[in-house]
């Protein structure tokens, strides 16, 4: 028989045995991420939202590898005070001010009636290298009608070798690199005009800058062909642009607030399960659940304090008056129902176990599954 774990596995395990739980969940939510997914983790009945993906992947990052996802630890979020300020499609593009030009000829204004294409990249970053070749094509494509300028920035340390570092990258390209390339340096003036003003903190990230010297869009290099193809045709909707730059900023205030969350739990359940006192968990946890009302993201939020109560805290009764909770408002889910009675029949981190409640939350599977489900049959044979 194979062996089946919960999307949260051995809650009083380490934290890297979390995060491991965390990508299974991320992966089997993700629609976008994996071919194919175990069917008795599939959600396919909830509509995943950007937010409720994007919590594992916060988690997975503050658990692993910093370097997993390229962006510049060191930089600190925006300002609230400073959104007023924010670069926006529809404004003025910044000064394009640079330590040097590395490769191409230099650009000193934006002239009109010419596009430009500003990409920020670092040699580290091992997705602003497997964009170059793509910048490269486009560039070919549209030839006069469009100058891309790769902008590097970010690099770690900054030192007496770090340009030539850069500009032994750029070579080593070759062809790959078949645009204007210039070096920011450690004044970081074009990472502050452009990057740090519209609050992007992660590369490799694009600007089109349109005929009039207009910042018509900004987003991944890889996502901007149809964008930069309309922007040359003249048939881009700016004020589309803006709205959807005004969804994307609220997405990433929202993002920048569900990182300090997380790493809030993450902190609050270290220290609960070195002092035996969950309350600051409790609180944090609960404040979470709240505030994702109405999301499916809620839904994993309660399922972790379920799973966490009835497991490393060793809160039964409160843990299973939330499970119950937890069946009935599943009623018809027949993935999230198994979930729940896997777990609290399986899981080694459940010290007394509630067969009845077992039983209710499998059979509850079943009838949603119509019988027809072999892992929430597994369960019920358990």
């Amino acid at each position: 028989m194979r062996s089946r774990k919960s999307a949260f596995t051995r809650a009083d395990s380490s934290l890297p045995s979390m995060g491991r739980a965390l990508m299974r969940w991320n992966l089997a939510t993700h629609r976008t991420a994996v071919p194919h997914r175990p069917r008795d983790r599939l959600r396919a009945s909830r509509s995943l939202t950007m937010l409720n993906t994007l919590f594992a992947s916060i988690v997975l990052t503050l658990l692993a590898n910093p370097m997993a996802l390229a962006q510049d630890a060191a930089k600190p979020a925006p300002k609230a005070d400073a959104k007023a300020d924010r670069l926006t499609p529809g404004m003025a593009a910044p000064k394009l001010e640079v330590k040097e030009f590395i490769k191409g000829e230099a650009i000193d204004g934006f002239k009109d009636g010419q596009v430009y294409v500003v990409e920020f990249w670092a040699t580290w970053c091992g997705p602003c290298v497997r964009a170059f070749p793509h910048l490269s094509e486009l560039q070919k494509e549209y030839g006069d009608k469009v100058k891309i300028i790769g902008v590097n920035i970010w690099e770690r340390p900054y030192d007496d070798g770090t340009l030539a570092k850069v500009k032994a990258k750029v070579e080593e390209q070759g062809d790959k690199m078949s645009y204007t390339v210039a070096y920011d340096g450690p004044d970081a003036k074009s990472d502050k005009a452009w990057m740090a003003a519209s609050g992007r903190n992660g590369i490799p990230s694009a600007f089109i800058v349109d005929q009039k010297g207009t910042v018509a869009w900004m987003g991944h290099p890889m996502q901007m062909d149809p964008v930069l193809a309309k922007v040359v045709a003249g048939a881009w909707n700016l004020d589309e642009a803006k709205k959807l730059a005004e969804a994307e900023a609220k997405e990433a205030d929202a993002a920048r607030a569900l990182q300090k969350s997380a790493r809030d739990l993450l902190k609050s359940r270290v220290a609960a399960r070195e002092s035996g006192d969950w309350s600051g968990w409790s609180t944090t946890i609960d404040g979470l659940i709240e505030s994702t009302k109405g999301t499916p993201a809620q839904m994993q939020f309660r399922m972790m304090k379920f799973q966490t109560l009835i497991g490393a805290a060793n809160m039964p009764e409160p843990g299973y008056e939330l499970g119950e909770q937890l069946v009935a408002d599943g009623t018809g889910d027949g993935p999230l129902l198994n979930e729940i009675a896997w777990f609290a029949v399986q899981d080694d981190s459940v010290m007394k176990r509630n067969l009845d409640f077992c039983l209710k939350a499998a059979t509850a599977a079943n009838e949603a599954a119509k019988g027809a489900d072999g892992a929430i049959l597994d369960t019920l044979a358990r």
